[in-house]
C-alpha cells in the first residue's frame, strides 16, 4: 500500500495506471485553480439572487476536485480520451448539487429559493460552461424547464449521461434562439 508520500503509489496502481485521487488532483491542479475561479465568478455575478447565503470555499474545492477525480474515473473505465464540453456541464452539475458548497448565514430564512440555492448555483454553473445564458429567456416553456431541472438536481440523483444529452438539447436549442434573436441585416 502507498504510504503518506505523493510519490509512493500502491502496486495495483502502477501496473493499471490507475492513479489516486490525490495524484489526479496533483496533476490537475492548474485546471482545479481556473475552474474555482471560474465558479467563484459565476457565483459571484448571480449572488444578488439569494441572501443570507455565502460560498464555502472548502466546499466548492470539494465538488471541483470530486468533478476532476470523477471524470478520470469515467477515462479509466472506458476509452474515452476526450470529454465533451456537455459531459463537463453535466459533471460540474452533479458534484455541485452533491457537496452544496453555498451555505446560508446563520438565522437566514428557509426559504425555498434559499433552500434550493446550490441547486440553481449549478444549473447556472453548466449553462456558464456551455455559454447559455440562463436568465435571457422570458417564456414559460423556459420557467418551467429551469423549475424541473433545479427541482431534479436538488431532490434527486442524477444521471449524468441523461444530464449530458439534456445540455446538448439546451445548448442547441439556445443557439437557434440566438440566430432568431438576431436583426435580419436585410431588415435594415
Amino acid at each position: 500500500m502507498a504510504g503518506n508520500s505523493g510519490d509512493t503509489l500502491d502496486p495495483l496502481i502502477e501496473e493499471y495506471k490507475r492513479l489516486s485521487p490525490a495524484t489526479i488532483i496533483a496533476r490537475k491542479r492548474d485546471e482545479i485553480l481556473a475552474r474555482l475561479k471560474f465558479f467563484e465568478q459565476v457565483y459571484n455575478e448571480h449572488v444578488d439572487q439569494w441572501s443570507g447565503v455565502y460560498l464555502n470555499p472548502y466546499l466548492l474545492r470539494e465538488a471541483v476536485e470530486s468533478y476532476f477525480c470523477d471524470v478520470y474515473r469515467l477515462k479509466f473505465f472506458r476509452p474515452v480520451n476526450f470529454i465533451n464540453e456537455h459531459k463537463q456541464a453535466a459533471y460540474a452539475m452533479k458534484w455541485i448539487s452533491r457537496i452544496r458548497p453555498i451555505q446560508m448565514y446563520e438565522g437566514a430564512g428557509p426559504a425555498t429559493s434559499i433552500l434550493m440555492v446550490n441547486a440553481y448555483f449549478a444549473l447556472i454553473a453548466g449553462f456558464a460552461l456551455l455559454d447559455i445564458d440562463y436568465g435571457a429567456k422570458d417564456n414559460e416553456w423556459w420557467k418551467t424547464y429551469i423549475t424541473n431541472t433545479v427541482y431534479c438536481l436538488h431532490y434527486h440523483s442524477v444521471s449524468v449521461e441523461s444530464l449530458s444529452a439534456e445540455m446538448c438539447a439546451i445548448q442547441m436549442l439556445d443557439s437557434e434562439w440566438k440566430v432568431k434573436e438576431k436583426p435580419d441585416p436585410e431588415e435594415s
